[in-house]
């Protein structure tokens, strides 16, 4: 794969899934000098068990700035702002989500025509991942070249917290190897999103989430690498 041709459109539910789940990908076609571009769907006011207990969309929002400076995303988008949408994106519905990843989005299929299309799992607990998921995969579903952008590489990627779930997990079968550059920029990235940081041996740990890029490059021969679901890959 040549990622200096590359465009790469990452559909992240939240703020911290995209780098998360492919920041090293991102990393490796920046650094190519292909192009990347983020739609976040919801960023809201978020009750969790840190200590502070609470972390809130202006906050948030302020890490997606920090994170698209660093990695020099193209261009990136909010979709859906606000504790009406955040955490219950399923209530939407898949065709709102699918409409705004398709056409409606600054950095939608349509407008920015991306050569990889790269989505959380479908298989995921959390809801808002699951109808991502769905949305994502429905909007790249097969259409004549010429009926619509064809997306050529259409992949699902992971995070550790995948791992839970009620569903058959499947083992990645693509992976992309990255450099230790690739690597740094990746948990840099995910530290960028402080209201997110947990300590180990949590699912959503720096440590846990380099583990993990670790074992996929064991699985494939390499130091470092991410692993996806690869719907389809098709040449241009």
């Amino acid at each position: 794969m040549d990622f200096k041709k590359q465009r790469l459109l990452v559909i992240a539910p939240h703020p911290d899934d995209e780098v998360i789940g492919c920041g090293g990908l991102i990393a490796k076609i920046k650094d190519a000098g292909g192009k990347v571009y983020v739609l976040f769907l919801t960023v809201g006011d978020t009750r969790d068990f840190t200590k502070e207990g609470l972390s809130t969309a202006k906050e948030r929002i302020k890490e997606i700035e920090d994170v698209a400076k660093f990695l020099k995303y193209d261009d990136w988008d909010l979709a859906f702002e606000g504790n009406d949408y955040h955490l219950r994106l399923d209530t939407l519905g898949q065709k709102a989500l699918m409409d705004v990843i398709e056409r409606d989005s600054k950095v939608a299929i349509e407008k920015v025509k991306p050569t990889i299309i790269a989505f959380t799992s479908p298989e995921s607990y959390n809801q808002d991942h699951r109808i991502a998921g769905f949305s994502a995969h429905a909007s790249a579903r097969p259409q004549p070249k010429g009926a619509k952008h064809f997306v050529e590489t259409v992949l699902a990627y992971e995070e550790p917290a995948d791992g839970w779930t009620t569903a058959k997990n499947p083992h990645p079968n693509f992976f992309v190897e990255l450099s230790e550059d690739n690597l740094f920029a990746k948990t840099s990235a995910v530290n960028l999103y402080k209201s997110q940081a947990r300590s180990a041996p949590s699912v959503r740990s720096k440590e846990t989430i380099e583990a993990l890029v670790r074992l996929r490059g064991s699985q494939c021969g390499v130091s470092y690498a991410e692993g996806f679901t690869a719907y389809r890959i098709a040449d241009d």
